[in-house]
């Protein structure tokens, strides 16, 4: 009897079972990764000339690649994509359905993150009157600080104020983001009173002044950009007064040459692969002054370089410009990499990389190569098209109130003042656009929300479709067509494969290495897939499945 009771009394200090954990095991820190434009086919178009250490190498070998990753909704701009990776919630449930939308119930177009109410913090300027209020749902780090009590640090950092915004959220501990007229970072009154002495010390190094001394070079000989287009074509746009778009470009003679003419040379950092440098320096600060993965629950960091999407408008996927951009990214996120697995141990981090949208081929380019559908098309045309034939049929009043994009704002009051149907008058708009040039197809709002599709783009359209903020008309043009006076660079926001293939790599905190998964996943999947990781709730309007990892081998037991 007492060997019995000695034995139980060792089970009672002692479990047997090795599986009992005290404690949940959790990264202590998750980092996600966002490049604005990068379509999926620069990992691999450039592929050769990325560094073995470097960060996409890196993150390939040592994680998974997802090699179908797609946007399941349309418009694929910058605002939607951000509020989407960070939420799981598609533009029909964040409310973000463009970059701009009209607003009907204030009677004007707005900025996603513009906010009146809110002051800007670092500057005495407006560049800070910005917050996440009309993103309608919550994301990653909103669920992370409600998990325990608001422990969690989150903190987010871009050139781009909606692109820091969205994915910080409504509770992060700070948002900073790039401020084009000073060179330095602020951020809204809606996180905080003022800076934290890191970034103050950071713009006090006024970093952007030694960049812009630096000319931008090719990072490598010439002959290893031959998967790009000739230095000098004409499907590239020039910096000011530049000559032509070739390398080098001589950014020292540029910005004194604009700042003698009263412009802010800042802006151009941010035309330059410089200006990825300023954004991972922030994130190494934020993680050595914020302790970042030195806590007892889960931090997280956002980061979002933006001049890919800067660099990508000015000179277009083909040309050198965007190779070399991408090779000294691939030598920038090695860096942070590094960094991170000092500062914290990549065993204990969590890391995704994806981007906001993708982006088309050069439409001259296109035309050039003989892709007859190519084109650029100017909107303004099409809607006095439209505003006259809506006045032959109803009569007098302004029928189309705005145009964003490929959607088309009519004129609801209006239409109710003449006591006419709106479904009526959205399907009459849509059967006019359809005898227009370059347009595929033209869709009312009503149609797609009353109606069911499955792997076509008008299933994009249904799930970027937002009630109140979206359309009443959605055009789809052919493909090729990007919108805009313009004939260099290029655009993005269609429903097409160019616009919506991706990239997503995540690697750390027990994943596998070195598995590629070539089944088609979804943008919005994300975000439940890093909550169900971080084991805590998905945000709120996160529907989709987790990506399809829990079957795959982990390298430790989570």
């Amino acid at each position: 009897m007492k060997q019995w009771m000695i034995i139980f009394l060792i089970a009672l200090l002692h479990p047997i079972s090795g599986h009992c954990q005290t404690k949940l095991k959790r990264p202590k820190l998750v980092i996600g990764i966002v490049v604005d434009q990068m379509r999926y086919d620069y990992l691999t178009r450039f592929y050769d000339h990325y560094q073995d250490e470097g960060g996409f190498k890196y993150l390939i070998n040592n994680g998974i690649n997802f090699t179908d990753m797609h946007y399941n909704y349309a418009p694929t701009t910058t605002g939607p994509g951000h509020a989407t990776i960070w939420s799981g919630a598609s533009p029909a449930f964040s409310g973000i359905a463009n970059n701009h939308f009209y607003l009907r119930e204030e009677g004007r177009k707005v900025y996603c993150v513009n906010d009146e109410q809110v002051n800007t913090i670092g500057q005495n300027n407006g560049s800070g009157k910005k917050s996440p209020h009309r993103m309608l749902v919550s994301n990653l780090g909103d669920e992370l600080k409600l998990s325990n009590n608001h422990q969690s640090k989150v903190i987010s950092v871009s050139l781009k104020d909606r692109s820091a915004i969205l994915p910080a959220g409504y509770m992060a501990d700070g948002a900073y983001w790039y401020d084009g007229g000073t060179g330095n970072f602020v951020s809204s009154s809606f996180y905080m009173d003022e800076l934290p002495k890191w970034v103050k010390d950071y713009n006090r190094l006024k970093r952007s002044d030694e960049l812009l001394k630096q000319p931008w070079e090719l990072l490598l000989p010439s002959s290893a950009y031959s998967v790009s287009l000739s230095d000098d074509n004409p499907y590239e746009g020039t910096f000011y007064e530049e000559q032509k778009p070739t390398f080098p470009h001589d950014l020292p003679t540029i910005s004194k040459k604009m700042r003698k003419d009263g412009r802010s040379a800042y802006y151009m950092l941010m035309h330059t692969p410089h200006g990825n440098t300023l954004v991972s320096e922030m994130a190494k600060q934020a993680i050595i002054s914020e302790q970042m993965g030195k806590h007892d629950f889960t931090d997280l960091l956002a980061i979002s370089y933006s001049s890919t999407d800067k660099i990508g408008h000015q000179f277009a996927p083909a040309s050198m410009e965007i190779q070399d951009t991408y090779l000294r990214l691939d030598r920038e996120l090695g860096g942070l990499l590094k960094f991170v697995d000092q500062e914290v141990g990549m065993q204990d981090v969590l890391i995704f990389l994806t981007a906001d949208h993708a982006g088309a081929q050069n439409a001259m380019y296109m035309v050039d190569k003989k892709f007859h559908n190519a084109k650029y098309v100017q909107t303004g045309e099409m809607v006095s098209h439209l505003q006259q034939k809506l006045t032959a049929k109803y009569g007098e009043g302004k029928w189309v109130l705005d145009m964003e994009g490929e959607q088309i704002y009519l004129n609801r009051k209006l239409i109710n003042e003449k006591g006419l149907e709106l479904n009526a008058v959205q399907n009459y708009a849509s059967q006019l656009i359809l005898t227009q040039p370059s347009v595929q197809d033209a869709v009312s709002l009503n149609s797609l929300q009353s109606s069911s599709y499955e792997n076509h783009y008008k299933e994009l359209l249904a799930n970027g479709a937002h009630p109140t903020r979206s359309g009443d008309v959605f055009i789809i043009f052919h493909t090729g067509v990007i919108l805009g006076k313009g004939k260099t660079g290029t655009s993005h926001s269609m429903t097409y494969n160019y616009d919506t293939h991706v990239p997503l790599l995540m690697m750390g905190f027990g994943l596998p290495k070195g598995v590629e998964i070539s089944d088609k996943t979804r943008i919005t999947q994300i975000a439940p897939t890093i909550s169900n990781k971080m084991k805590i709730s998905a945000p709120s309007c996160a529907f989709s499945p987790v990506l399809p990892i829990h079957q795959l081998k982990e390298t430790l037991t989570p």
